[in-house]
């Protein structure tokens, strides 16, 4: 069984069929998909992706390429959901700050409200 690639898309929305299912990347969403998914889709993990770009119709000639590479730097791939990552971050309590002490006169130790 292929692990999961959770692909985040930050940037156009995308699209692209792996196994003929089509799978859509709009964005600000997480999809969860395989790696194998991945692979064929984006070239995750392989270094040379301009078969990849043209197969999403990113590039039709040389002169698009940077523009793909960039496309492509707005999309994040990863081994664990954010939901996941988010949901076992630890919680943070808000705690009021302490009330400063001041010196009152003869009087010992007086607090002062602080707004």
């Amino acid at each position: 069984m292929s692990k999961s690639i959770f692909v985040t898309n930050h940037g156009i929305p995308a699209s692209g069929r792996f196994e003929g299912v089509e799978y859509s990347f709009e964005t600000g969403k997480e999809v969860e998909i395989s790696e194998g998914a991945a692979k064929h889709i984006f070239g995750y993990g392989v270094d040379n992706k301009e078969p990849y770009f043209v197969r999403l119709g990113w590039i039709k000639t040389n002169t698009d390429l940077q523009r793909a590479k960039d496309r492509l730097t707005q999309i994040t791939f990863a081994t664990e959901s954010r939901k996941t990552v988010h949901l076992s971050a630890p919680v943070v309590e808000r705690v009021a700050a302490p009330m400063p002490e001041v010196k009152a006169k003869g009087k010992g130790v007086a607090k002062v409200q602080s707004d």
